[in-house]
């Protein structure tokens, strides 16, 4: 069942659409003006085929995202990564 999920994802464009990023993107920005870690926001629609069948799950895919965007290269070093795997119905916090 998995595999149908990530052939046949849901829409990240539909379900996100550019005002509703920009409406997140505000409150992430109104959030960070209380602390000093910095917030990435970052969604997938699905993970390709082969990753699948490997077994890859959002925590994973989520730890890559982390170091592949630089979620880490802040100035005090403390980004924080909140990461969408829609097929998977999945939110990981790193």
């Amino acid at each position: 069942m998995r595999v149908l999920r990530h052939l046949f994802p849901p829409s990240a464009r539909r379900l996100f659409p550019a005002e509703s990023l920009q409406r997140i993107a505000d409150a992430i920005h109104q959030g960070e003006q209380r602390h000093t870690g910095e917030v990435m926001f970052a969604v997938e629609s699905d993970l390709p085929l082969l990753a699948v069948l490997r077994g890859v799950d959002a925590r994973h895919r989520a730890h890559e995202a982390f170091a592949r965007l630089r979620t880490w290269d802040t100035e005090a070093n403390n980004g924080v990564l909140i990461y969408l795997l829609l097929a998977d119905h999945r939110i990981e916090i790193v």
